[in-house]
């Protein structure tokens, strides 16, 4: 009688075990798919990049069909007026006739993509509008960027916008996740992914699909392409061509059918105004975009079953031995002194950060995902704290 009742107790600490870990891991899914960071998954993410960067020996690189335009040179003043409609001066912003012309040139070559990531915000007008944005609307494959504060120019770009908006960190602002879907539209990588794959986005509840496939709305990208503000490999080939100096002024002597064929064409400001402070260094939001396209490409948002059993295993561990042996104190002798329920909280917590980063390195260099550390920590802490305090009040009850 005593071996069953010692039986239906392991069961039930294995059932509830097995539980609060599926709890946990639903829990890290969903934090995985928001953009809520309070910073230190930059750190995790800085460091962990460079740990792989030297296990890997992996260095960034231009993808080879990639041709990547920058309109950081290329300006025109424009009028601009404030708030109440008051004349205040003059703006400089991309030079449109420029880029009219070469995406006159661009529209009769075989190129792959388009990704124009210049925006053109409603009240700043040129004379060379209407052409350009009928172009636009009339290329195939090609899209631009779109900001949820602000309107476009003209509602004829609609059809060719995505999403350009990036999260930041809570305490020092800086780029932090990158977010594939909104609530109704998706950002510039995800529809440049699916025109170019005819992937399809599908949700059930809190779970994100691809192509019925589990996988995620948020990501830190792989930054495998990073010019890092060079206009020059050490080589001394180019890292990007400038819109005029480059291309519009040596026509006559460039072949643009066969430049472009086939290309990825990237266009942006690369060098000046549209700087983000990444975990890898400085990065242009045009670079940002295309690098999540490629992490979408490699297929780095898609849950992979082992990483995810590997993660849920060391869960249903951690909550084993909680649940079965009430407070981690016990297998530890020289912590058994500490008394202060606030300071056991906070040791438990740090040793249950020390473990679980150990484990996400592991599955950081099996598939290249960060999952959370500090939430996963205090979910088990505040575990280790009740059962305690159940235990304290069972034993003064008796």
């Amino acid at each position: 009688m005593s071996r069953f009742y010692n039986l239906m107790s392991r069961s039930r600490y294995v059932l509830l075990a097995a539980a609060y870990a599926l709890l946990v891991l639903l829990m890290c899914y969903m934090l995985g798919n928001t953009t809520f960071s309070l910073g230190e998954d930059k750190v995790i993410a800085q460091r962990l990049h460079a740990m792989k960067s030297v296990l890997t020996k992996s260095e960034a690189f231009t993808y080879y069909n990639l041709f990547p335009v920058n309109v950081a040179y290329d300006r025109e003043l424009v009028d601009w007026e404030d708030e109440y409609g008051i004349p205040v001066g003059k703006m400089p912003v991309t030079d449109r006739a420029s880029l009219l012309r070469f995406l006159q040139i661009a529209k009769e070559t075989d190129y792959r993509y388009i990704m124009l990531d210049v925006f053109f915000e409603e009240g700043i007008t040129t004379p060379v509008d209407s052409a350009l944005f009928s172009l636009i609307a009339d290329m195939d494959n090609i899209v631009i960027p779109a900001h949820r504060d602000t309107k476009a120019a003209d509602e004829i770009l609609h059809s060719r916008q995505a999403f350009a908006d990036y999260s930041t960190s809570i305490f020092d602002g800086d780029f932090g996740k990158y977010r594939y879907i909104y609530d109704d539209s998706c950002s510039m990588a995800w529809k440049m992914y699916a025109d170019l794959t005819g992937a399809e986005f599908s949700q059930w509840g809190p779970f994100a699909f691809c192509n019925g496939r589990l996988c995620r709305k948020c990501l830190f990208p792989d930054f495998r392409v990073n010019p890092a503000g060079n206009a020059y490999t050490s080589g001394g080939d180019k890292v990007y061509y400038n819109l005029g100096a480059d291309l519009l002024e040596s026509t006559e002597d460039i072949d643009f059918s066969v430049l472009l064929k086939d290309k990825c064409i990237l266009i942006g400001d690369f060098t000046e105004s549209d700087m983000h402070n990444t975990y890898v260094g400085d990065m242009s939001g045009a670079y940002i975009n295309y690098n999540a396209f490629l992490s979408l490409k490699s297929g780095k948002h898609y849950v992979s079953f082992w990483p995810m059993f590997l993660l849920y295993v060391v869960y249903f561990m951690i909550s084993y031995i909680l649940i079965k042996h009430t407070s981690v104190f016990q297998l530890i002798p020289f912590l058994r002194k500490v008394k202060s329920p606030v300071w056991r909280f906070i040791f438990s917590w740090f040793g249950f950060s020390i473990v679980l980063s150990i484990f996400s390195t592991a599955v950081y260099l099996i598939e290249g995902n960060i999952y959370d550390i500090l939430a996963v920590s205090c979910c088990f802490s505040i575990l280790s704290t009740c059962l305690e305090f159940y235990q304290t009040l069972k034993s003064k009850s008796l």
